[in-house]
């Protein structure tokens, strides 16, 4: 009898060390669970960061690219007058959702545990988390982009004129304005987004605008020449009395009627 009551206790053991370690099997798991869904949405805003960090240097470069403090808008990304980076009330009003939800669902998993994972307050996090993360990336992309497309229209050179510059013993500038664009190009893809990254496209932007300037335009019209010299001119704005019969017809040739824009 002593015998089989031994076994029999024995076998119940292992019942409950197996049951146990379901148990923890099971708590392990939405722990996990938890803590990767978690983690994705918090990996994706602070995929971010780098971006967000360089908009202020942009900012100072270009000071009409972000709205400032001292005017009519109130959301998304402004400049004070410090030029620091300030947030609209709409992203404010996202940041502190997502502190409240996940302030929210820190209680909850202290309360319950694993089983929080089957509470509203981790999934109001997780999307709380995730509009956030959105309206700063496209914020991001908006001034990053536009920024870019600013540095590229102030050394644009139209082709017509690129082209003539081998024929006019400008040999070397023509040389220097293709590998030095090419060189902006290289860097425009690039996602390493720091201080450097701005430094070198801001400084291609400005040794381009120099090489542009040695150009030689002398076997273009008079009035096309004072035309693109407006028209490239950080200065001064191209207005439409500029544009004569002469350099009309020239735009027309060059086919570049479709690529010019009006603005007020």
């Amino acid at each position: 009898m002593s015998t089989l009551k031994s076994q029999v206790d024995k076998l119940q053991s292992q019942i409950k060390l197996s049951s146990n370690a379901q148990e923890n099997e099971k708590i392990i798991e939405a722990n996990s669970n938890i803590l990767n869904r978690l983690n994705k949405s918090l990996g994706e805003l602070t995929s971010n960061k780098a971006k967000f960090n360089v908009i202020p240097l942009i900012s100072q470069l270009d000071e009409q690219l972000i709205p400032s403090t001292e005017g009519d808008e109130s959301d998304g990304f402004l400049i004070s007058e410090s030029s620091g980076l300030v947030l609209g009330d709409d992203i404010e009003a996202l940041l502190e959702s997502a502190k409240v939800s996940l302030s929210l669902f820190s209680e909850k998993w202290k309360e319950l545990g694993h089983e929080a994972q089957q509470d509203d307050s981790l999934n109001n996090s997780i999307v709380a988390l995730k509009s956030l993360t959105k309206i700063i990336s496209g914020l991001n992309d908006k001034y990053w982009d536009q920024w870019l497309i600013n540095l590229e229209n102030d050394f644009v050179v139209e082709d017509v004129v690129l082209e003539q510059q081998t024929s006019l013993g400008k040999d070397k500038v023509y040389n220097e304005y293709n590998k030095l664009k090419a060189k902006f190009y290289v860097d425009k893809l690039s996602k390493d987004f720091n201080s450097s990254l701005v430094d070198s496209l801001n400084h291609s932007k400005e040794h381009l605008i120099k090489l542009r300037d040695q150009m030689d335009m002398s076997e273009l019209p008079e009035d096309v020449v004072k035309f693109l010299k407006d028209l490239d001119s950080n200065y001064r704005v191209a207005t439409l009395e500029l544009i004569t019969p002469d350099v009309f017809a020239w735009l027309t040739k060059q086919d570049l009627l479709s690529k010019l824009k009006i603005s007020r």
